[in-house]
């Protein structure tokens, strides 16, 4: 598979051209045919599995994640692209992004990097990685998970990026908080994975985590600890 983009100056006229044609899609080369057949099968048997807008993105994300991560051409570099984002929801599988967000929904098909929703929840199941799909699944489907969590977490990427390591232990300390302690706001009215988020980044102004005694791990669980929460 050749790796293919589609820069922001061009999206919205190839949307445009997309919805002129609608329900047809856009025509790509063997490589992408075969990929949007994938990515539609798995997509349709998530559809048949799940209800809830969060379970559709966790699990399609675990089968986009997979897949996407098995094509020889494919890697972190092309995964922090947003041109490549583009690319796949605009001419490869713009009707699978449209049934999630319906097909006049620029911001997620291209116009905004972190709300591009391919990206988003790729990304998603990357910084939530557990090892395998079995132990991922079970931190993403504890209770108190949803869609305000993949917003939260994609959208922060720090000064220097992602920490995947801290980002990792964050969502797996995360699930073991009971459901109740989650669900409560501050007094500054944030639930607390975001105020979890927003001490991540203040801190890491100042301290580097995989320097903090106990590495990342211990790092993170001062961070749970700095809100009154003994995991």
């Amino acid at each position: 598979m050749i790796i293919k983009t589609l820069k922001r100056s061009d999206a919205y006229s190839a949307m445009e051209e997309w919805k002129s044609i609608y329900p047809e899609l856009p025509e790509v080369d063997s490589d992408y045919l075969k990929i949007r057949s994938d990515l539609f099968r798995f997509y349709c048997i998530v559809k048949e599995e799940c209800t809830e807008k969060y379970d559709i993105d966790v699990h399609f994300g675990i089968h986009l994640y997979n897949y996407l991560n098995s094509l020889p051409d494919f890697s972190l570099r092309v995964a922090a692209n947003d041109d490549f984002w583009r690319y796949l929801s605009v001419k490869v599988v713009p009707h699978i992004v449209a049934d999630r967000w319906g097909k006049d929904n620029e911001e997620h098909f291209w116009k905004r990097s972190t709300r591009i929703w391919l990206s988003s929840i790729w990304w998603y199941i990357h910084l939530s990685w557990q090892g395998n799909v079995e132990s991922t699944l079970e931190v993403l489907e504890s209770p108190g998970f949803d869609t305000d969590i993949i917003l939260n977490m994609v959208e922060r990427t720090g000064r220097k990026g992602y920490n995947t390591d801290v980002y990792r232990y964050i969502m797996y300390y995360y699930s073991k908080v009971p459901e109740d302690i989650k669900k409560h706001k501050n007094e500054k009215q944030r639930t607390l994975f975001r105020a979890i988020m927003k001490l991540n980044t203040a801190k890491t102004m100042v301290i580097e985590p995989g320097l903090y005694i106990g590495g990342e791990r211990e790092y993170v669980r001062s961070l749970f600890g700095d809100l009154n929460i003994n995991i």
